[in-house]
């Protein structure tokens, strides 16, 4: 009968050791996985930068060339080329001035009513 205890009880305890051993195995899996799409993450996070870095240059060397700051100063600032007219309008000799009048808008008084409703019923706590 001794023995059959003893069978029983290391039976027992390898069964403990086992359901221990299967939990620490999960949580090492589950680990991995976790680990693995935060490295699959990083490495995408990498390339983008990369890529980015890359047009950054790219643009960074193309800003500094003589022909891109002509261009930009052609379309942006509006300056001239050699062999460009410029041309002004000039207004004829007594025409009058047009000001051009904009109306400010006036601000609408805002309902009591509606800012209580909004308070109560349309807003999340």
């Amino acid at each position: 009968m001794d023995l059959k205890k003893g069978r029983t009880a290391f039976l027992i305890g390898f069964l403990v050791l086992i359901v221990v051993w299967m939990i620490a195995f999960g949580s090492r899996i589950a680990d991995l996985n976790r680990l693995s799409d935060e490295y699959d993450e990083s490495q995408l996070t990498i390339s983008a930068l990369t890529a980015t870095t890359g047009a950054l240059a790219t643009e960074v060397v193309r800003a500094g060339s003589d022909a891109a700051v002509a261009e930009w100063a052609y379309n942006e600032r509006k300056w001239i080329r050699e062999g460009d007219h410029r041309v002004a309008i000039v207004p004829l000799e007594g025409t009058p001035e047009v000001t051009l009048l904009l109306p400010t808008p006036t601000p609408e008084p805002e309902n009591l009513f509606r800012i209580w409703w909004e308070l109560f019923f349309s807003t999340k706590p």
